[in-house]
């Protein structure tokens, strides 16, 4: 049953989705029809596969849907050891993660390189599936998609093999021969797919899988009114963790500076001094603002909002077009999160500012020129897919239906 019908998942299914990737030994024993491979670098890849997960358990029932974190159950060692390179990377050396994304940006698939990355956990992962092998593969992370595509072409795998990729640009390690299909999230990646000899019948434009409750109605007013805020354009500010404290407060100090009447919701996450700085300011501040710390209805806050202030995650992006919610993009960071960004300048769905003044800056004028506002909330509406995950669910289960593609070796 579509979520856009109204009704959504129970919450003990969306908990057993939850509980999947921490599972690994019992999502195997149950043998699953389908198995979906993620990683938790970015947190996207995950969001996407747990979304795709829930809509097949939910659309389809009978299917028996497995969930692994690939890294965490090949190599806890190895996961622990990448993760905090990528972190350390992304937070303190940006420099370093752009040259790496770059310089592997256009690499031969066949290359020694890809190659080694496609090798990564690969006997760990082919002896536990190989007695009971899944019929279909779904990859929301590159390393896996390669893994799952080398045991395919050497003859080892009988599988159909999906890849659903998570940014709104190609990347080398994406393209993988043995892979069936990819799903992805805008007609520009087709393109470019074709420019690097991938036949464009496998490459299927859906969007990016997103919640599902990111399909429902949102009373704007009952969330202000939740909120304490007023009847007036709204500002969503999500500060991840991967945006330095004194750059998260900077901020909020230029923002209170802007002029236009707004609301301001500060999404702080998970950390308590973060959560702490960010309610020290509500107290102070000249505009109606709500602090909030981790939330689980973004849904809700991007559907009550008018503009969102963030960095440019796939799946961040992904949902604040499925809401219709224009952003202004601050630290991204360097390599996907520079390409998605560029993807929402390009179609007039985003404004990048470089600098906690530049942010005030853009935010002030959309604020001020509302039609110019209305307009790039149109295009972000048009660009938005929040069917993407049902789409995805539909074409798993027709590849369980009919003889397996075979994909060329």
């Amino acid at each position: 049953m579509p979520l856009g019908d109204g009704q959504t998942p129970s919450n003990e299914l969306a908990a057993f989705v939850d509980w999947l990737p921490m599972h690994h030994d019992a999502t195997l024993q149950m043998q699953p029809d389908v198995m979906i491979l993620a990683a938790r670098y970015g947190d996207g890849h995950m969001r996407a596969a747990k979304a795709l997960a829930l809509e097949l358990l939910w659309k389809h029932p009978h299917i028996r849907v497995g969930l692994l974190d690939y890294y965490g159950f090949v190599s806890p060692r190895l996961d622990y050891t990448i993760r905090w390179a990528y972190l350390s990377s992304v937070q303190k050396a940006p420099w370093l993660w752009r040259w790496f994304y770059l310089s592997t940006q256009h690499i031969d698939p066949e290359s020694t390189t890809q190659a080694l990355l496609n090798r990564i956990g690969i006997q760990r992962f082919f002896e536990a599936v190989s007695l009971h092998p899944p019929r279909v593969v779904v990859s929301t992370y590159p390393t896996a998609a390669g893994v799952v595509a080398t045991l395919k072409r050497r003859g080892r795998l009988d599988v159909t093999n999906f890849v659903v990729m998570t940014d709104y640009s190609v990347h080398s390690q994406w393209i993988h021969r043995g892979v069936d299909r990819y799903f992805v999230g805008c007609q520009d990646m087709v393109d470019e797919m074709r420019g690097r000899g991938i036949d464009p019948r496998k490459v299927e434009v859906t969007g990016i899988p997103v919640d599902g409750r990111f399909q429902l109605p949102v009373e704007r007013d009952d969330v202000l009114r939740r909120l304490g805020l007023r009847d007036q354009p709204t500002v969503l500010y999500m500060g991840g963790s991967y945006l330095p404290q004194t750059k998260f407060v900077r901020v909020l100090q230029e923002l209170d500076r802007i002029g236009a009447p707004h609301n301001l919701i500060i999404g702080a996450g998970r950390e308590p001094a973060r959560l702490r700085a960010a309610r020290a300011f509500q107290r102070q501040s000249r505009h109606a603002t709500a602090a909030l710390g981790y939330v689980d209805n973004v849904h809700e806050l991007m559907g009550a909002s008018d503009l969102m202030v963030s960095k440019a995650g796939g799946l961040t992006v992904t949902e604040s077009l499925c809401r219709a919610v224009p952003l202004v993009i601050y630290r991204q960071i360097p390599g996907q999160e520079e390409a998605n960004a560029q993807f929402l300048v390009r179609h007039d769905a985003g404004v990048i500012a470089h600098n906690p003044r530049g942010v005030a800056a853009v935010v002030n004028d959309l604020l001020r020129h509302p039609g110019k506002l209305r307009r790039m909330a149109r295009q972000a509406n048009d660009l938005g897919r929040p069917l993407a995950a049902s789409t995805v669910a539909d074409a798993v289960q027709a590849a369980l239906e009919r003889p397996r593609l075979h994909a060329p070796a």
